[in-house]
Parts: structure tokens; C-alpha cells; sequence
């Protein structure tokens, strides 16, 4: 599944740029101040049919690819800042297939232990003596190869280690019998449940600062114009599907453009970079299946139709 983009590290944006002679404490103070007011522009969607991903917003300067050539290095005149954070859709059906393999494991846990506690009454005794056995002649081979190799008899030395590598590790095949088909059950359960959490539908809504539709890293084919949301200029793009194995991912991104018509962004010298916002986009990537995109999409919209566009719109500077 796609991960939310990449968050270049502060540090060393700040060293890149600080080594040109922009003012990085300018830089982290104005890094703070677009956190602190992109952040609450964050839908909640809540009452679309989603529930918020436990972890806090993502947020940080957007990475730039350059060629660094010192003071002559080009940079995009405007910074772009991102906040974004994950919803997951709720699905009942999914819910309950997960919470039934759930206890399946739950129960399946107290099969294993009764199992091997059982095994342990029955063969323990035996195991235990066999292992007692197999730790002696390791230690009596360990000893007499060492014993060789003093004496200068690195042949029969050599020899004696053929014989520890063929001795191996201790197993006892009643043992392995039972736990290697215990584990083969265990696998299909931890494998069912994982296909069922990598089946969840999410949603990343985002905001970028003086960015367009098609200029938002990572790289996109370009977004197609798809009207207006909310009275903006509205894209949308189809991403397609993706073979998940046992499941078909399907996904749509959406974004709403705040700005000047034709905005761009133009390149700059580093150190002369200007730290205000000049365009600003509103994404929603969509993670979801054939069956259930359209519904997906849907309520995606649903939840940029709620966003408070107005406000957003005075972050905008002339």
C-alpha cells in the first residue's frame, strides 16, 4: 500500500540551506508557524464514514531534488510545507472477519499451549535425557578437537570437527512433529489477519504550501481538471489498480487548488528562498478496491467539501 510522502529531514534542509546563507532559525520559525496553522485546517471525517488514524499528523518541509552546486544552486523560490494525516474507512464486514480471526487466534493460543503442556507431560522426561545426551557428546567432541589441534594433529582434528558439524543442533523428532504443525497453523492465522488489516480502506487528506495539482512530490502523472469543489478548481486522477495478490487495490487522488490561475513556483538561488505561501493544495489519496472506490470517492469529496476553504485562502499572500 502507498505510504504518505516523504517528510525530508529538517536537519539537514536547514544545514543545505543555512550553508547558503539563509537564516535556518528564520526557516524553523516559519516551519512552526505553517504547522501550527495548516494543522487545524485538517478535515475531520469523522461523519463521513471514517475513523482518524491513531497517530498524530505528519507535518514538515516537502523534499526538494536539486543538484547542489553551492551558492549557484536553484531552488524553488516559494518552500512548500505539508500536513497530512491518515483515516481509515470503516467497513463492518471487514470489522467482523478481522475480530472472528481474531478470537480464532485467541483460541487457537490456548490449543497450542494445552498441546505442548500435554506433549510435555508424556515426553518431557525422554526429551530432556535425549538433550542431557546430545550436550555431553558435543562437549566430549568440543574437548577432543581442541585436545588435537593443540598437538599439532590438525588433521584428526579437522575430523573430529566434521563430526560436531554432523551432530548439529539438538532435535527431537516427536517435538519438531508437533510444533512444525503448530506453526503451520499459526502462519495461516497471522496470514488471514494480515490480509485482512492490509485490506483497509484509508484515506490521506493533505495540505500543501506553494505547490500545484501537478507539481506535488512525489511525482504524478498529471492530474486531469475535473470542475470545481467548493467553488476552486477541483482534479482528480484515476491511479488505477494494483495486483495485491489475494486483493486488488484501486486508487483515485483528489485535489483542490487554492491560488492564482497559472501559478508556478520559479527557481532561485538557495539562500534567497522567500518564506510565505503563495498557492496552497488540499489532497485526498484514496486507497481502496473495485467494489468500494466509488463509495470511497464519494465520501472523500464529501469530506473537501467540509474544509474551511475560506481560511485557508487568507494563508495566501499577494
Amino acid at each position: 500500500m502507498r505510504r504518505p510522502i516523504t517528510i525530508l529531514v529538517l536537519g539537514a534542509f536547514l544545514l543545505a540551506n543555512s550553508a547558503a546563507g539563509q537564516d535556518a532559525a528564520a526557516f524553523d520559525r516559519w516551519g512552526k508557524s505553517m504547522n501550527d496553522a495548516l494543522v487545524r485546517f485538517l478535515p475531520n471525517a469523522s461523519a463521513f464514514g471514517m475513523t482518524v488514524d491513531p497517530y498524530p499528523p505528519f507535518s514538515g518541509p516537502a523534499t526538494e531534488t536539486y543538484e547542489y552546486k553551492g551558492a549557484n544552486s536553484m531552488l524553488s523560490k516559494y518552500p512548500s510545507y505539508i500536513v497530512h494525516q491518515t483515516w481509515w474507512v470503516n467497513d463492518a464486514e471487514l470489522a467482523r472477519q478481522t475480530a472472528e480471526v481474531k478470537k480464532e487466534k485467541g483460541a487457537f493460543k490456548h490449543e497450542r499451549d494445552a498441546a505442548l503442556q500435554e506433549f510435555m507431560k508424556a515426553h518431557g522426561d525422554e526429551m530432556r535425557a535425549a538433550q542431557k545426551a546430545h550436550l555431553a557428546e558435543m562437549e566430549k567432541l568440543q574437548k577432543e578437537g581442541a585436545d588435537l589441534f593443540n598437538q599439532g594433529k590438525m588433521a584428526q582434528g579437522q575430523a573430529v570437527l566434521g563430526k560436531l558439524q554432523e551432530l548439529g543442533a539438538f532435535a527431537y523428532p516427536p517435538y519438531q512433529t508437533l510444533t512444525e504443525s503448530l506453526d503451520k497453523r499459526q502462519k495461516e492465522l497471522d496470514d488471514r489477519e494480515r490480509n485482512l488489516t492490509n485490506r483497509r480502506r484509508k484515506v490521506s487528506f493533505q495540505i500543501h504550501t506553494n505547490r500545484t495539482p501537478t507539481t506535488t512530490a512525489p511525482a504524478f502523472s498529471p492530474m486531469k481538471p475535473a470542475g470545481t469543489l467548493a467553488g476552486h478548481p477541483f482534479y482528480r486522477e484515476l491511479r488505477g489498480n494494483l495486483n495485491m495478490g489475494s486483493w486488488t487495490e484501486t486508487m483515485v487522488d483528489l485535489a483542490v487548488f487554492l491560488g492564482p490561475a497559472g501559478y508556478q513556483n520559479p527557481k532561485i538561488q538557495i539562500g534567497h528562498r522567500e518564506l510565505v505561501v503563495k498557492s496552497i493544495v488540499v489532497w485526498a489519496w484514496i486507497e481502496s478496491r473495485p467494489d468500494t472506490i466509488q463509495a470511497d470517492e464519494t465520501a472523500a469529496r464529501r469530506v473537501l467539501e467540509s474544509i474551511d476553504y475560506n481560511g485557508l485562502s487568507k494563508l495566501i499572500k499577494p
